[in-house]
């Protein structure tokens, strides 16, 4: 079995477990649960384009993983931010 083989397996794999993540963030019982559903979503979709930048020999792709997992960062801890001030009443 090759290295292509087992990343292409691991990118299959990594999508039928975004979609457990995806039906935790949208009837997950708390905000909590959907922010996180939606957190891992993106981390999976992070590493399935690090697989296919491996798969595909594209450091270009490497790039779109890092700006990726930038903006997941950065609009997790807004969100965040978001609801604990509406939390607060302000």
């Amino acid at each position: 079995m090759g290295l292509d083989v087992l990343l292409k397996l691991a990118i299959l794999v990594l999508s039928c477990t975004i979609f457990f993540c995806l039906y935790r963030a949208i009837l997950g019982p708390t905000t909590a649960d959907r922010i996180i559903g939606i957190n891992v979503v993106g981390t999976k979709a992070v590493v399935a384009f690090v697989f296919l930048a491996a798969i595909f020999q594209k450091s270009s792709y490497l790039d779109i993983a890092m700006l990726y997992a930038m903006l997941i960062y950065v609009t997790t801890i807004a969100f965040i931010k978001y609801l604990e001030h509406r939390q607060l009443g302000e």
